[in-house]
């Protein structure tokens, strides 16, 4: 059944916008990102009619994305800093790009080598706790 019956049909999501509306939504986000202080995707979407969603399926908007992102990410930590905004806000806006408060601990033994417990019975942790308290008594 090859030949001319055989009809190529495109493969995914038929795309929303077409390439002249694709490069004014390129245009316009490049100027909300440089004359924007703290620049939010969303309010971008939300001013110009896009879905989120959409603008993120779209791989035009990648470097642009990822410029915004940086850019909001540097003035509300700058902004944070010097107290012209909300502390608050500004670590949950940042939580919102993946900053993390969260703190990882790692213990290791003499030079960083990984540490090696001895393993003891139940008697012999109680009496070498019992000998350390005959040791040190005030503990």
């Amino acid at each position: 059944m090859e030949g001319k019956y055989m009809v190529k049909r495109p493969v995914g999501r038929p795309r929303k916008y077409n390439e002249e509306q694709v490069n004014d939504l390129i245009e316009k986000f490049t100027e909300y990102i440089n004359n924007t202080d703290i620049p939010i995707i969303v309010d971008f979407c939300s001013k110009n009619g896009i879905l989120r969603d959409e603008l993120y399926y779209y791989p035009e908007f990648s470097t642009l994305i990822k410029a915004c992102v940086e850019k909001k990410e540097a003035a509300l930590e700058m902004k944070a800093l010097d107290g012209s905004i909300n502390t608050t806000m500004a670590i949950f806006s940042l939580k919102q790009i993946g900053w993390s408060d969260k703190r990882i601990q790692e213990i290791t033994g003499k030079d960083g080598e990984p540490l090696n417990p001895k393993q003891m019975t139940d008697a012999q942790l109680i009496a070498a706790i019992r000998a350390e308290r005959e040791k040190n008594p005030s503990k």
